[in-house]
C-alpha cells in the first residue's frame, strides 16, 4: 500500500505543477483507500496552501494521507467491533442539535431585543450597593510620565512641568503636546485607573514594598541609561482599599448587562410557555 500511496503522490506532484492548471481536476488523483473507502485530491485541496514549493507541498499531503490511513483503519475497527447499542448517537445527536438551535435562538433574540443603555445613576446605585465587591486585589494609581533621551534638551523643561502638574491651572494639552514631542513614550490621561503593576512593567522602578513606595512618592525622577524617566502620581490606592467607581464602571455595566440578558431570555421562555398553554399546544400525563 505504501508504495501505491508514493506512486499517487509523485503522479499528483506531477499534475500540481504541470503547466495545464486544472491537471488534478480533471482525473482527481486516487491517493488512498481503507477496505472500501478511497481518499481523492479532492478532499484534500483546499488544505494544500497555494505557493507553497513542491517539496513542502508534497511533504503535506503525504503527511495528510499518512493520518487519514490511521484513522480510517482505527474507526473501522472501532465500528467492526462495537456493539449495535454502543454506536447509536442518535440521541446524543438531537440533543446537541436542540441546544444549538437554543443557544442560536437566544444569541438571536438578545442581540434584537436587549437594552443596552445603562445610565451612570444606575451603575453609581449598583456601586454603593455592593461596595464590599469591589475591594482592590491589587494597587491601582492615576500617572502621567514621559520616557526621555538623556542628551534631550528638554530635560530641565520636563522637571518643571512634571513638578508642577498637581496645579489645576496647567493647560493639559500642552502637557500632552511636550510629551509626544519630546518624549520617546510617555502616558498623560491621569484620569484613568492604572493597575501599579502595569506602571512598573513600562517604566524601570524597583520597589520592595508597593503601599509604602505610593505613600511617600509623588514626583519621581531617575536615569536608566541611556534615558530618563518623570513621573507624576496624581492618586492611588493600595490593595485591599475599596476600589474607586471609575476603575470598576466597565465591570459593573457588564454585571447589569448580563442580569438584563438573564431576564430578557427567562421573560421570552415564560411568554412561549404561557402562550402554549393558552392555545392548549401540550399535554402533560
Amino acid at each position: 500500500m505504501q508504495k501505491s500511496i508514493r506512486y499517487s503522490l509523485l503522479f499528483l506532484a506531477l499534475a500540481i505543477w504541470s503547466c495545464k492548471p486544472n491537471a488534478v481536476g480533471k482525473d482527481d488523483v486516487l491517493l488512498a483507500r481503507v477496505q472500501e473507502k478511497y481518499l481523492r485530491y479532492s478532499d484534500i485541496s483546499k488544505y494544500v496552501t497555494p505557493g507553497l514549493s513542491s517539496t513542502d507541498s508534497l511533504q503535506l499531503v503525504q503527511n495528510f494521507v499518512n493520518a487519514w490511513v490511521r484513522n480510517e483503519i482505527l474507526v473501522q475497527h472501532a465500528d467492526l467491533n462495537l456493539p449495535d447499542s454502543l454506536k447509536d448517537f442518535k440521541k446524543q445527536m438531537d440533543e446537541y442539535r436542540n441546544s444549538l438551535l437554543l443557544f442560536q435562538f437566544k444569541k438571536l433574540y438578545v442581540s434584537q431585543e436587549l437594552d443596552t443603555i445603562t445610565s451612570d445613576s444606575t451603575i453609581e446605585q449598583y456601586y454603593q450597593e455592593h461596595l464590599s465587591d469591589f475591594e482592590l486585589k491589587e494597587s491601582i494609581v492615576q500617572f502621567d510620565f514621559v520616557q526621555m533621551d538623556e542628551n534631550s534638551k528638554k530635560l530641565g523643561e520636563a522637571r518643571e512641568l512634571f513638578q508642577n502638574l498637581e496645579d489645576t491651572t496647567i493647560n493639559r494639552l500642552e502637557v500632552e503636546n511636550f510629551c509626544i514631542t519630546y518624549g520617546i513614550d510617555y502616558f498623560t490621561d491621569n484620569e484613568k485607573w492604572i493597575p501599579f503593576n502595569d506602571l512598573l512593567a513600562r517604566i524601570p522602578i524597583t520597589t520592595y514594598n508597593k503601599a509604602v513606595f505610593l505613600k511617600n512618592n509623588r514626583f519621581i525622577e531617575f536615569k536608566d541609561k541611556p534615558y530618563v524617566y518623570f513621573l507624576h502620581i496624581k492618586d492611588f490606592k493600595v490593595a485591599e482599599e475599596i476600589s474607586p467607581l471609575e476603575f470598576e464602571r466597565d465591570k459593573i455595566r457588564k454585571i447589569l448587562l448580563n442580569r438584563r440578558k438573564v431576564i430578557l431570555v427567562e421573560n421570552m421562555e415564560n411568554a412561549l410557555f404561557e402562550r402554549a398553554f393558552q392555545q392548549k399546544n401540550f399535554e402533560i400525563y
